[in-house]
């Protein structure tokens, strides 16, 4: 059975009757949902309450105009519903709800709605005659983009000019209607939420999945809501699906895999072309049935498979019908279609464009190639078929095509290889690479060893050369350090010999960048961390100069690693954005480097204690198809779990922990293995069980003898079970031997401190949290001082410091004709409120050598200066605007002579004045 009527049930479409109801967290209705007399309708049978976009509605009260834009399936209704029948609306409420092809009725229905609501409108003047004083109401005009007459809209604009301060207009529409938003936008007066608010958050669909009795792990609910785009009818469809299934999971992995899972049985297909393409224009479906079997689109691509010269025009066209196309930038102005509306294309495309179907895709290898794009014009060109094409592209761009690393690419069920493919080894090597980027992994191989048959034993220098190139790749797709670096040491011996056979004079430069990346790949995974950045520095370089685009994104990509793992974030955000830039310039959407690349910025964000933004990169960095690539699904799930930690959910973080536990003897990788060893010990040290982490620790020393990381979270063990010298001890044996991350020598600066404190050496801790600040500045590192602000504001602000004077006691100031006792009366001493005190009385600072001597409020933001504190937070404790705090510190460089702020406090402590 299709299960459509899921998507109803859950998003009140009219003419569906609730059969059952489930017990949820959401709440669940047994209602007729045909509009009560006040034309709102009722709730669907099973209503999720997002909170959120709750709220947002109660503060868009204020504005005049409300557009709610997304397309079919989205939630407009039910949300608008949900916040009028749970009481938020501040007066009376019009509900409209336009048909299709309503034409000049439309005003007549929306005048019938406000009568029926007690809204009085004057149709000469458009007064509301009956307002009571102060009253304000709310008119929601429901499918607004089912009215086209223009006389109709003009007179709603008026109306909404004239009552815009007394009633909020909430528009819901699947595209922008054609009304002057820009006027209303301009003015602050629209509210907007469109199809990125209304998606589902994780959270959101989590809840869903509950109210079905849905169980599904952490890391599919992840999967559920990456492939769904959050599309709220997608979901319910999915989960209604699985209601009774044994093994769940297995729609949502047919869902990765390919277009499996958008069979009748889950209904997916059957919902897009009866509420998408059957509403389109004939002539816009036919442009997107030629152009899906793309994974990006741009206007050249457009008029190379259809035969249009209006191919931005038309995808303009589709990204305004919302739900079709969504801008995805690049210097080819690319779009891309929604996951699930391309599967479901694809799927139409074998039906009714069977024939054409391989002539679409040599159509799209011939541009890809002009464009010089390979990666694509291979893919393009295999799926089609076009053999000859195929040997070409791969002869002409191997080092780009071997050395770029996997893409993510979907499945497809092209043509079999010719049968004297024995014969034509650049062509079974084409068909290797074809295979890596679609995960399957077995299949290059075979190719690989197809093609090597067909060599001979006595192959050409360049044959051999691509050979040794192809083995090295093979080792990066199976992950295999130690196999890739071997080969590319093989690798750069068949380049000496080939150096004057290369059709190209960058091929040579690239080949050896592809070899000396993945000898980099290789020494960091053995641990040599200097050789690796050496290695990497010139594999980059060589990148570089060969001008092979998608060798340069995988040459940055292995720099933002590196930077990362010193602790470099800087440098590490910059290459990791470079590689999207990079790939987004290509059209490529989804990529290994480009997922790599979000978890690098996921981690800068994270150690710099942006948690929000880094919790947006990590959810960006999940990939489609991350069952090709346990790497990345490893290194993403780590990440999650690292993210939950930092933001104090602890419960969570165990629970995206726990699939990783199993992995630790023998699939992790060592670093990958020390991280989970010392985030599981963390957590069973928040929850009390000492011994427990102590062993895991143990077990964890195995896997990387002297690690600083376990050495750390053993010191914080110590430090739980009593024994600051022992933490502190440890710490120092860490410190002494300089690790490799600043990150981690902050960190281990910031422990050592709290060690001493406890051990009552106050000026020895002072000292390390000053020289953790001073480490972590340049880079903004604030991680390790997070949940330590009281502590560490005791020690650089203490009562007896010369630096910043205690508070006064508050004195209260007596009341005409009170005791003058009163105002001498001892006060009791108020509490220090947790965090940076504000210290309110440091006197102006008069030193001999400066000739322009600080005021009391300059000397008093100099200091905060020394802190991790922003000028924002600083603003905050001083309860002053961020621009007044701007303003002193402009001041404070001025008379100390500096620029910087880092400069500012060593000017500082030269003067003594702090």
């Amino acid at each position: 059975m299709a299960h459509n009527d899921a998507a109803e049930r859950f998003l009140g479409a009219s003419g569906w009757t609730p059969s059952a109801v489930r017990p949820m967290e959401i709440r669940s209705h047994q209602l007729d949902p045909r509009p009560d007399d006040d034309g709102v309708p009722e709730l669907p049978g099973t209503h999720l309450a997002r909170a959120r976009l709750l709220d947002q509605l109660d503060a868009a009260v204020a504005h005049p105009v409300t557009l709610l834009c997304a397309p079919t399936g989205w939630g407009k209704t039910v949300l608008a519903t949900s916040w009028i029948r749970s009481g938020r609306a501040p007066g009376r409420t019009a509900y409209v709800r336009f048909e299709a092809n309503c034409g000049a009725a439309a005003w007549r229905q929306m005048t019938t709605a406000l009568t029926a609501a007690g809204i009085a409108v004057d149709p000469a003047t458009y007064a509301w005659s009956n307002a009571q004083r102060h009253e304000r109401a709310v008119v929601v005009l429901d499918d607004l983009h089912n009215v086209t007459n223009l006389v109709v809209l003009r007179r709603l604009e008026r109306l909404i000019a004239r009552l815009g301060e007394r009633i909020s207009f909430f528009i819901l529409a699947r595209s922008e209607p054609p009304l002057s938003l820009y006027r209303w936008r301009v003015r602050g007066q629209l509210i907007e939420l469109r199809t990125d608010h209304l998606s589902f958050t994780h959270d959101e669909v989590a809840g869903l999945a509950a109210g079905y009795d849905v169980r599904l792990a952490q890391h599919f609910r992840y999967s559920l809501w990456h492939v769904t785009e959050g599309w709220p009818a997608a979901v319910a469809v999915i989960l209604a699906a699985m209601v009774g299934r044994h093994e769940p999971e297995r729609i949502i992995t047919d869902l990765l895999v390919g277009d499996s899972g958008l069979n009748e049985g889950v209904g997916l297909g059957e919902y897009v072309r009866r509420e998408i393409l059957q509403h389109l224009d004939p002539d816009l479906r036919e442009v997107m049935l030629r152009t899906s079997i793309l994974e990006t689109v741009c206007p050249g691509l457009v008029e190379a498979l259809t035969g249009s010269r209006g191919g931005a025009r038309l995808l303009a066209q589709m990204s305004r019908a919302n739900a079709l196309a969504t801008f995805y930038g690049g210097s080819h102005s690319w779009y891309r279609y929604r996951r699930l509306l391309r599967a479901v294309l694809r799927a139409e495309v074998r039906t009714t464009l069977p024939a054409e179907e391989r002539n679409l895709h040599r159509a799209a290898a011939g541009w890809y190639a002009a464009n010089g794009l390979p990666s694509d014009a291979l893919a393009h060109a295999a799926a089609g078929g076009d053999w000859i094409t195929a040997e070409r592209i791969f002869f002409q761009y191997w080092p780009e095509l071997i050395g770029s690393g996997p893409r993510v690419l979907s499945p497809r069920a092209g043509p079999r290889p010719p049968q004297d493919i024995a014969e034509r080894p650049l062509l079974a090597f084409a068909l290797a690479v074809c295979c890596r980027d679609t995960g399957d992994h077995n299949g290059m191989s075979a190719f690989i060893r197809l093609g090597e048959r067909a060599l001979g034993e006595s192959p050409g220098a360049t044959q051999a050369e691509i050979l040794a190139a192809l083995r090295v790749a093979e080792g990066t797709a199976l992950e295999d350090p130690q196999r890739s670096g071997t080969a590319a040491v093989r690798l750069l011996a068949r380049t000496e010999e080939a150096t004057g056979e290369h059709l190209y004079a960058d091929s040579t430069d690239a080949a050896r960048a592809v070899a000396y990346l993945a000898l980099s790949g290789a020494e960091l995974a053995g641990g040599s961390v200097d050789e690796a950045e050496a290695a990497l520095e010139r594999g980059a370089e060589l990148a570089r100069t060969s001008g092979f685009n998608l060798l340069v994104a995988q040459a940055n990509r292995q720099q933002a690693i590196a930077h990362l793992m010193r602790g470099r974030l800087s440098a590490a955000a910059a290459c990791a954005r470079r590689v999207i830039d990079g790939c987004r310039d290509a059209g490529i959407a989804e990529a290994r480097s480009i997922s790599y690349a979000r978890l690098v910025l996921a981690a800068v964000c994270r150690e710099r204690g942006q948690l929000d933004e880094a919790r947006f990169h990590l959810e960006e960095s999940i990939s489609a198809h991350t069952s090709a690539d346990p790497g990345q699904w490893v290194a993403g799930a780590l990440a999650f779990a690292q993210l939950l930690h930092a933001q104090d959910d602890h419960a969570g973080a165990a629970e995206a922990l726990e699939p990783l536990l199993g992995w630790r003897s023998s699939a992790l990788t060592p670093t990958a293995g020390v991280a989970v060893g010392v985030l599981h010990a963390d957590l069973c040290l928040l929850d009390g069980y000492l011994d427990k982490a102590r062993d895991i620790l143990d077990d964890t020393e195995h896997l990387r003898p002297g690690d600083p990381e376990v050495a750390l979270a053993s010191a914080r063990v110590s430090l739980a079970e009593g024994n600051p010298a022992a933490a502190a001890r440890t710490v120092e044996r860490v410190l002494a031997v300089e690790p490799v991350s600043l990150v981690t020598t902050v960190a281990a600066m910031v422990l050592l401190a709290q060690a001493l404190r406890q051990l009552g050496d106050l000026p020895g801790a002072t000292e390390r949290i000053e020289r953790a600040l001073r480490l972590a500045g340049p880079e903004n590192i604030r991680l390790p001082f997070i949940g330590h602000g009281s502590w560490i504001s005791e020690l650089l602000d203490p009562p007896d410091d010369r630096s910043l004077p205690p508070a006064p006691v508050p004195v209260p100031v007596p009341l005409p004709g009170s005791a003058p006792a009163a105002a001498t009366a001892p006060t009791a001493a108020m509490p220090e409120p947790e965090g940076v005190a504000e210290p309110v009385s440091a006197p102006p600072v008069i030193d001999e050598r400066l000739t322009e001597q600080l005021t009391e409020r300059e000397t008093l933001v100099l200091q905060y200066l020394r802190s991790m504190l922003s000028i924002a937070e600083i603003a905050t404790v001083l309860s002053v605007s961020a621009n007044t705090v701007k303003t002193h510190v402009r001041h404070v460089y001025r008379k100390l002579g500096v620029s910087r702020r880092r400069d500012a406090v060593r000017r500082g402590r030269e003067l003594s004045l702090i």
